[in-house]
């Protein structure tokens, strides 16, 4: 296991589970035998025959001076991890998110893999049922995740040949003199040299990644609506984002284990439209919808902030030489944009802070610094600490170090299906830490990009609101960008 999976092992408290997972809606009405529960969990027993992530359980032992290890669960009971149950009436989607957000709240049980599938019953759309799937973050990462829902889509297709050394070299084996002299190597010769590596690195980091803000410009307008304004499109400036520099808000507390999710999808096409007319990415189109979404919502509840929200946004670093370990991502921070009214200012301010944050993030810190500085984390103090900080709430003390995580994870060029059902919608949900109560992922699925929002229940108990106000800001964002080309 290396350090960054272990952290986020000992990372997690009663308060702060530390679980990633996908609500999917998929069509059974094309199946090829008609659709039951029992069927579905068979040929999901079959599938995860050949997926090594989701037979992988936890192996310490208190000798270890290392990180614990994986070990493949040989007799991997399904019906302990594969589950069925009702949504209430009326059975629409409010009633499934709002029991994704219900079975989201209980803790994994760590003497298992660490995942678990409910099949959500009982729908009011016709031949239709919901899944709700979710995994410890140690297990999974984004890209990851969406790899293995590829892998389950192929179920129709020829069965590949099953590489049980493979899947046996990958999960390791439950060995516990090769644990110990593992965990001894770690900590007399790989921690040491990691250690010696890394200071000079993380000494000069801060140069280059954190600066102070600068200021807004002021002829910035600041209207009470999202209409442009005119002769301003170039004057507005982003803060650089760094953290420690974010502003708090309501979601910005310490975080309880108890969730609500919510979904909304937006056109890629639409996407596609706004980022040709400015020569922008679908990332920077995605980013200022959720910053419009983000404004709206929170002026609702009157706590838009007048600095701008800043958001964390991973980077995958799997094309890295050598990345090892199931998360393999670094992270950069992204201004959303939140203080600037006008949507395609917004838009660009994002493009051009975001160029250069990927930039500024190549340049100053390698891919896998961060899986190094966690290959030295203390399982012990690191987990005591984490209660501590949890217990005393001290996220509600200290500066905010970033408002929230924005993702956006690549998904499949091909159709998706689930165990041969369609998937019509597919909401990924991300992570939640303590000061940082919301979490905000897409991914593109069958034309769409899906957005899926897993939030705080007690921080952010209208998670809808939050997905329609996504939505409402795409839209308000296509009718600039239209309005725009006719005057051209």
């Amino acid at each position: 296991m290396t350090g960054f999976d272990a952290s986020l092992l000992y990372l997690e408290t009663a308060q702060q589970p530390l679980d990633v997972g996908a609500v999917l809606f998929i069509d059974v009405s094309d199946l090829e035998v008609a659709y039951s529960f029992d069927r579905l969990r068979t040929e999901l027993g079959r599938r995860i025959k050949e997926l090594p992530e989701l037979r992988r359980k936890i192996y310490d032992s208190p000798l270890n001076l290392g990180h614990p290890a994986w070990v493949e669960e040989y007799d991997l009971d399904v019906s302990a991890h594969v589950r069925r149950v009702d949504v209430e009436e009326p059975g629409d989607e409010r009633a499934v998110f709002e029991m994704c957000g219900t079975l989201g709240s209980r803790p994994l049980d760590r003497t298992r893999p660490l995942w678990e599938m409910w099949i959500l019953e009982g729908l009011a759309e016709p031949d239709t049922v919901a899944v709700y799937f979710r995994a410890h973050h140690a297990v999974l990462d984004g890209v990851n995740g969406a790899d293995i829902l590829l892998r389950l889509s192929n179920a129709g297709r020829p069965d590949p040949p099953r590489g049980l050394d493979m899947v046996r070299v990958e999960a390791g084996s439950a060995n516990p003199l090769r644990l110990l002299a593992g965990g001894l190597w770690d900590f007399t010769v790989r921690r040491p040299l990691t250690l010696a590596r890394l200071i000079p690195e993380v000494l000069t980091l801060p140069l280059a990644l954190h600066t102070p803000p600068s200021t807004a410009t002021p002829d910035e307008p600041a209207p009470d609506d999202d209409s442009p304004a005119d002769g301003n499109e170039h004057l507005v400036v982003v803060p650089r984002a760094a953290p420690f520099t974010a502003p708090r808000t309501r979601f910005n507390a310490t975080i309880t284990p108890h969730r609500a999710v919510w979904g909304t999808s937006l056109d890629l096409d639409e996407i596609a439209e706004v980022k040709d007319a400015f020569g922008v990415t679908v990332n920077d189109v995605y980013l200022t919808a959720v910053g419009g979404g983000l404004r709206r919502y929170l002026r609702a509840h009157d706590d838009l902030p007048d600095p701008p929200l800043i958001a964390v946004v991973p980077v995958s670093t799997r094309d890295a030489d050598g990345a090892r370990g199931h998360n393999r991502v670094t992270v950069l921070f992204a201004s959303l944009g939140t203080d600037i009214a006008d949507p395609l200012d917004r838009l660009r301010a994002i493009s051009a802070r975001t160029s250069r944050g990927k930039k500024q993030t190549r340049n100053g810190m390698r891919p896998d610094l961060i899986q190094d500085v966690a290959e030295l984390a203390p399982a012990t103090t690191l987990h005591m600490l984490m209660r501590i900080y949890g217990d005393f709430h001290l996220a509600d003390l200290h500066p905010v170090v970033h408002n929230l995580v924005v993702s956006n994870i690549p998904g499949p060029a091909e159709e998706l299906d689930f165990l041969g059902g369609r998937v019509t919608r597919m909401y990924p949900l991300g992570p939640l830490i303590h000061g940082s109560g919301l979490s905000i992922t897409a991914m593109s699925v069958d034309g769409q990009l899906d957005v899926g929002i897993n939030a705080c229940e007690h921080l952010v108990p209208d998670p809808d609101l939050v997905a329609s106000a996504i939505r409402e800001a795409m839209d308000r964002l296509l009718a600039l960008t239209r309005e725009q080309a006719t005057r051209r």
